[in-house]
């Protein structure tokens, strides 16, 4: 075990995990004790059944939002907020006099202003269409206030938005204990059911927040506290500014009754520089004792991230962790939201501290440009707890919760789970944190340690990433710059299809060597490497073969005769042997795609290993059930046999709009999603 904090770059020669061995098709389940990941945004339980929460328009609408200055007026026992946002922007098009905004209509627009000049607007749809009193300038800054009250409603996948809460209420909740809790979680697209803004990722602004709220409550936000005073008796007004732009969905407030304290952190970083930083802690006064325990890691971690990905990205600012009560974390800029369920005095969600953290570079820096590259956000924030493990605890312990996140999670290894560079639904959606982690621990295998590491310090730091939008493309240009080669096989592997490498092994022994002939029997082919061990006399040499073509053969030499070889023994490659028994479900289609609504349905072809039901669930793009229906009974296909063509009928009443649709499938203890674009 690591007790001190080395260098993130290897010696040369000396792997930061073992070399990595499994018996070839006897995919190990996770240790008994094995390290459990951080809990992801919510469950999937959260996907509501009753109301549709359509995704905001395009992010362009001819305008570039430079800044918000949020005010707000809230009373926790009405749950109601009366505010006022000046927008600053520019026109990216000459001549603009419409300004496209996303409000709730559960939220009341009262006025809009323009340069001391009322403008027109008109509200519904979830819209605040705004008809400027002069055309938006495309060189010079101009500001829109616009004033509005009401009560935000529960939204979004997660039913959150701003959330006003008790702690009598929930879990830890003290019965005579009816203090107000306000947060809010606004992934992804719920900004806008608390304040008028351009709710895209896309569009990042300077934000200011002025919080107004009861004088027993604090008030904890993005960056530096500016301002805190007493506009009337019992109320208190603090006042936050962020220096650094955010997307809507990480503008944060939470307030309660918070016990709070501080402390300073020394760090050097991977980059050779050093600072000390601000960690400031607020949580509910009774959970004050365990919270100590339960964040006691927070310095080690942030030293731990500083070394491994660069400069702590907020320069300058604190980094917070504050109490909520909601159903997981996050990683809010400079604020972390932390869920109330940590706080048990023993330290056991330490991963949970590293992943909020580690988005500090991954989301909030490096923000996805769409949400289709969520996993940019949470890939790498759960294989930060992976390689965070490895230093705390040891190889095994790294081991032990990538085979957690690959077979303990997902037996059929991601089959069946959609598309990673496409993910449906958005969140919640293990596929983007578990497949992203492992997609990020094959390419450290490929390359290897020195470059790997590398490569994060270089992507979490390239000039016109940082503070700026990241894609898949991004990352995938910054690992072929390190590897010095082209890796499209690999990321469209990884990304656009559901692929798993199914690999056929052969191995001759000839004395002191050992010939290996690896082939992949799948298509696509993908560049991969696989860990070998060879056994002799002398003990165990270990080995990473580099599988760059669809077969290859290898050549090894040991010091003493080859007594026998191992192919991955330790379960830390994602693929399958030659014999693996096809998968129990296999859905393909739909056909055709995209869909105009009208004719013979949508087709699908599935196999399956034994007769099944399935039932069938659509969704909309934000994970709205829409509906259910069954497939009927299904005799079994095997996975050679004709498959059933199975045609879902679309509703005849044209109840369903244009857009992005998923179906899920689930039978025999498996699911399949596909992805459907309905044009109407």
């Amino acid at each position: 075990m690591l007790k001190s904090l080395p260098s993130h770059h290897p010696k040369p020669g000396i792997s930061l995990i073992p070399p990595i061995l499994i018996l070839l098709g006897l995919l190990p389940g996770p240790a008994a004790a094995s390290p459990q990941p951080a809990p992801c945004h919510g469950a999937p339980a959260a996907l509501a059944e009753d109301s549709s929460f359509p995704p905001p328009a395009a992010h362009d609408r001819g305008i570039d939002v430079l800044s918000y200055d949020l005010v707000l007026d809230l009373d926790p026992q009405e749950r109601r907020l009366t505010g006022e946002v000046a927008i600053g922007m520019v026109a990216l098009v000459e001549g603009l006099t419409r300004v496209h905004l996303d409000l709730v209509d559960e939220l009341t627009c009262l006025a809009i202003v323009q340069g001391g000049r009322p403008a027109v607007f008109t509200h519904g749809g979830d819209s605040l269409l705004v008809d400027l009193a002069a055309p938006l300038s495309t060189t010079r800054p101009e500001t829109l206030r616009v004033r509005y009250e009401g009560r935000p409603p529960a939204h979004g996948s997660f039913r959150a938005g701003l959330m006003f809460r008790r702690h009598s209420a929930g879990t830890n909740g003290i019965p005579e204990d009816d203090m107000p809790i306000i947060a809010n979680v606004s992934e992804t697209w719920s900004a806008h059911s608390w304040w008028p803004c351009k709710d895209h990722p896309h569009d990042k602004a300077r934000v200011s927040l002025t919080a107004s709220v009861p004088d027993t409550l604090s008030v904890v936000s993005n960056g530096t506290l500016e301002q805190m005073d007493t506009p009337e008796p019992g109320r208190r007004r603090y006042r936050w500014r962020e220096a650094y732009p955010l997307p809507t969905y990480l503008v944060s407030l939470a307030a309660s009754d918070y016990v709070s304290w501080q402390t300073d952190c020394p760090v050097r970083d991977g980059l050779g520089g050093a600072t000390t930083i601000d960690l400031g802690f607020h949580v509910f006064p009774f959970d004050r004792e365990d919270a100590q325990v339960d964040f006691a890691v927070t310095c080690d971690a942030m030293a731990f991230l500083t070394e491994l990905l660069g400069p702590y990205p907020f320069a300058g600012e604190k980094y917070d962790q504050v109490e909520i009560k909601w159903g997981g974390a996050m990683e809010h800029p400079t604020a972390s939201s932390m869920p109330t369920y940590m706080f048990g005095g023993t330290g056991a969600l330490d991963v949970l501290v590293v992943h909020e953290m580690a988005h500090q570079w991954f989301g909030n820096s490096l923000t996805p440009a769409a949400w289709h590259d969520i996993w940019l956000n949470e890939g790498f924030a759960r294989y930060c707890e992976a390689l965070w493990l490895e230093h705390a605890e040891g190889p095994a312990a790294y081991a032990d919760f990538m085979r957690t996140l690959g077979p303990g999670h997902h037996p059929d290894l991601f089959v069946g789970d959609g598309r990673l560079g496409d993910p449906d639904p958005i969140l919640p959606n293990l596929l983007v944190y578990d497949k992203g982690a492992w997609l990020l621990h094959s390419l450290r295998l490929l390359l290897g340690d020195d470059a790997f590491f590398r490569l994060l310090l270089s992507y979490a730091n390239d000039p016109a990433l940082v503070h700026g939008h990241a894609t898949s493309a991004d990352f995938q240009a910054h690992a072929e710059a390190i590897a010095g080669r082209g890796l499209e096989r690999f990321f469209h592997a990884w990304l656009q299809t559901e692929m798993v490498p199914r690999l056929g092994v052969s191995v001759a022994r000839n004395g002191t060597q050992a010939e290996i002939t690896l082939q992949q029997l799948q298509d696509p082919w993908l560049p991969m490497a696989v860990p070998v061990v060879l056994h002799d006399a002398a003990g165990d040499a270990r080995h990473v073969l580099v599988l760059d073509q669809r077969q290859r053969r290898f050549t090894l030499e040991a010091q003493t005769a080859v007594d026998a070889v191992s192919v991955d023994p330790d379960g830390m490659v994602l693929m399958l042997p030659a014999d693996a028994p096809a998968p129990a479900l296999d859905v393909q289609g739909p056909w055709p795609n995209p869909a105009s609504g009208d004719g013979d349905g949508v087709r699908f072809a599935i196999r399956l290993l034994e007769t099944a039901d399935l039932e069938v669930r659509l969704h909309d793009a934000r994970g709205r059930l829409v509906l259910r229906t069954r497939t009927g009974p299904l005799e079994a296909t095997g996975p050679q046999g004709p498959a059933h063509s199975w045609t879902w009928e679309m509703p005849a009443d044209g109840s369903l709009a244009s857009g992005v649709y998923w179906l899920e499938f689930r039978g025999l203890g498996r699911r399949a999603v596909r992805k459907l674009t309905l044009l109407r």
